[in-house]
């Protein structure tokens, strides 16, 4: 496995301030019911039988950890620009299978709970990336759900936005939530449909990007291995 290098993973915000100073203790408690309808979906469709063994694998990890809450996070602040494609996704992924209506139905149940930040720019990013992208987080550092074991975010870019290449450190899950081209360790791109679940390791380079919608797309990772 290659070394990765921790400063380069550009979904993450929060490098100066490691997640386990950020977080309460995990506890037993109960979810809101839209972010539990929304980690249901998800789980459901994570570990479904065709989904790649890796990302199967990595899900049920995380998942496992799920089974018990963390503490309420904060409010949502003021949302940036880039949040008037947010309605336009979850339409777009309304359009889905019955299970992605039903996620984007508890998406937008979220809404307004939603802390959205914009990140970093990086190589071969496309104009004015800084403003036409943000991130934010349902359960983890900085999330709705706040605990230092699992992080599930999402990353949410403007129409004819290229997110930079970039190595990620931390092995992940993604479902896309649109249409879009990703690209995987230098490979070739690939043209990825609303619904795709791929898995990308620690260490490998990333890269994605949009025509004429926006693009949306939900990741989860584990903390720590050692949690």
């Amino acid at each position: 496995m290659r070394s990765p290098k921790r400063s380069a993973d550009l979904l993450l915000n929060d490098d100066r301030e490691p997640a386990r100073r950020q977080v309460s203790p995990l506890r037993a408690g109960n979810r809101a019911q839209a972010l539990q309808g929304v980690l249901n979906v998800v789980g459901d469709l994570l570990v479904a039988p065709k989904v790649p063994v890796m990302a199967s694998y990595l899900a049920g990890k995380i998942y496992q950890k799920l089974g018990r809450c963390g503490d309420p996070g904060q409010l949502a602040q003021d949302h940036p620009e880039i949040i008037e494609h947010w309605q336009r996704a979850l339409a777009n992924l309304a359009d889905g299978h019955s299970r992605l209506a039903e996620l984007s139905a508890h998406l937008s149940a979220l809404s307004e709970t939603l802390v959205w930040r914009h990140g970093r720019t990086g190589p071969f990013a496309s104009l004015r990336f800084e403003k036409a992208h943000a991130h934010t987080v349902l359960v983890g550092p900085g999330g709705i759900e706040q605990r230092s074991d699992v992080r599930i975010g999402l990353t949410l870019m403007a129409p004819y936005s290229r997110f930079p290449d970039h190595v990620q450190f931390h092995s992940r899950v993604f479902l896309l939530l649109s249409d879009g081209e990703v690209c995987l360790d230098d490979d070739i791109w690939f043209r990825a449909n609303r619904g795709t679940i791929f898995f990308n390791e620690a260490g490998r380079k990333f890269a994605m990007r949009c025509t004429g919608e926006p693009f949306l797309a939900l990741w989860c990772q584990i903390e720590d291995a050692s949690l």
